[in-house]
């Protein structure tokens, strides 16, 4: 065996740097594939009891540090876990790499494998491993040992005690079958980290431990993301896919030929530098039709917003956008819907862009009645038909306390 292969419909979720030009998708098991390569790389702990395989463990569980493009995969192993992050980071001279981190959470010491799979050539000197003729995985010690085949066999090799701690023996394969093993004994409490390349040029001279650790990356997205249209809701779990939504959303729209619902929502959401970028990639016809794009219809729904949280991305992103500020011909609509188990909870909305200004609310409650504070252009009837269908101004900042939405009978 070479180890579980990745479900071809398993998507993954995208990890990057702010304002690069590659990227990389992490399945759910932890595997990471770099876009721009043929090879993917994955990784096994040899713990106390057995080898343990991520893409056949039933105990792994996934999840982005705080709500960000820094994906955490975990796997229990005897006693505690095997903990797997994976992030973009800059690099001067290449770009961006992506960062490995594998922390042993167990009290026994535990053995790595980081395992390319799908190349046609492997080579390794001292901590750097060449896969297809470029550098593309590097730690800060050599491994221990190595294992690698083109016949499906490295799994059965490593796992049954037999990868060799000889000097490495470079291999090619035109079939591009070649699955390379490298080991790394790794002591309980601690880490092992690797840069690995995710474009065309390798990795540079870059030094895996001076890179960033995952914490300080994911607070440096949530940094850079203070900006644009902001929305605060009451459901913590759907506050947190939004934020997973606008990270994934930037950094689809760094790619090199963009979706022009992508480069819709990054303009709706104020994200301008990011909409101008991708608005350069898309094609004549794409601009001429997303310049013509109407606004959304009537009928947009909280319902429908949680329908797509399970998958944060644009799309979301467009259905919360629906249903905090929709702009008409006639007027500008702040929350169109609201649903009725919020009454009492407040909602912030801030910097939200419209053809005619931007937009900032908020809504309060005074007992069952809500009270909206509101800030945008002047001369704009605004109304508030998911709280009060009877209400209207056209006053460019104030406070009014409404009706409320009727109950549900």
């Amino acid at each position: 065996m070479s180890g579980a292969a990745s479900d071809p419909l398993d998507r993954g979720t995208v990890i990057g740097v702010l304002g690069g030009t590659r990227d990389a998708a992490v399945r759910r098991s932890g595997v990471l594939v770099p876009r721009a390569t043929g090879w993917e790389l994955d990784w096994w702990i040899g713990a106390d009891d057995r080898w343990h395989v991520p893409a056949r463990e039933a105990a792994v569980r996934q999840h982005l540090v705080d709500g960000m493009p820094v994906v955490q995969t975990a796997m229990r192993v005897p006693g505690g876990d095997a903990v797997h992050r994976v992030y973009g980071a800059p690099v001067a001279d290449v770009g961006e790499v992506a960062v490995v981190e594998i922390a042993n959470e167990s009290p026994a010491p535990f053995v790595v494998a980081l395992v390319v799979r799908g190349a046609s050539a492997v080579d390794l000197g001292d901590a750097t491993a060449f896969v297809d003729s470029r550098s593309a995985l590097r730690t800060p010690r050599p491994p221990s040992r190595w294992a690698m085949a083109a016949d499906g066999s490295t799994e059965e090799i490593v796992t049954g005690g037999a990868a060799s701690d000889a000097p490495f023996a470079p291999r090619n394969d035109r079939g591009a079958r070649l699955v390379a093993a490298f080991l790394y004994p790794v002591a309980h409490r601690t880490t092992l980290r690797a840069a690995v390349a995710i474009g065309t040029r390798g990795l540079g001279e870059v030094d895996p431990a001076a890179l960033p650790d995952a914490a300080s990356v994911a607070r440096g997205w949530s940094a850079q993301l203070a900006r644009g249209m902001r929305v605060e809701l009451p459901d913590a779990t759907l506050q947190r896919a939004i934020e997973s939504a606008r990270a994934a959303t930037v950094l689809a729209g760094q790619a090199w030929k963009p979706r022009p619902d992508v480069v819709a929502v990054l303009e709706d959401w104020g994200l301008d530098p990011e909409a101008a970028t991708a608005w350069g990639r898309l094609t004549g016809r794409e601009r001429r039709r997303l310049g013509r794009r109407s606004p959304p219809g009537p009928g947009a729904s909280w319902a429908v917003v949680r329908r797509q949280a399970d998958r944060p991305d644009a799309t979301l992103l467009s259905a919360v956008r629906a249903v905090v500020v929709r702009e008409t011909d006639d007027d500008i609509e702040l929350l169109p819907d609201w649903p009725s188990e919020w009454s009492g909870q407040p909602i912030d909305v801030r910097d939200a862009p419209t053809k005619r200004g931007a937009v900032s609310f908020s809504v309060r409650w005074h007992g069952e009645r809500p009270a909206v504070l509101w800030e945008g252009p002047d001369g704009v009837r605004l109304t508030a038909p998911g709280l009060d269908a009877a209400w209207s101004t056209s006053d460019a900042r104030g406070e009014a306390l409404l009706r409320g939405a009727p109950r549900p009978a």
